[in-house]
């Protein structure tokens, strides 16, 4: 508990240190596990859901065989995936 009260009011950072089962739970540990499910991992999960769907509807193969190719038919795949979303809301 002294760790992270040094990192949270110290250091002003707030520490991604795991959890240990059956510790003592104080006003930090507590704090470091709802913030790091808000702010960090809620944006990895709305990336990762958008790359499944791209995945999904577009294949997720890329049959060009050279890195160059592979990464335009990656960026026209984000592009068809745009306008998909638009046709969507609209």
């Amino acid at each position: 508990e002294e760790i992270r009260k040094c990192i949270n009011e110290e250091v002003g950072a707030f520490d991604k240190i795991p959890l240990k089962k059956g510790a003592t739970t104080g006003h930090y540990r507590l704090n470091s596990v709802t913030i790091f499910w808000h702010d960090v991992y809620a944006r990895r999960m709305n990336v990762e859901s958008v790359i499944s769907v791209i995945k999904r509807r577009f294949n997720g193969v890329n049959f060009s065989r050279s890195t160059p190719l592979q990464n335009k038919e990656t960026k026209l795949k984000d592009v068809l995936y745009n306008i998909y979303r638009a046709i969507q809301i609209f």
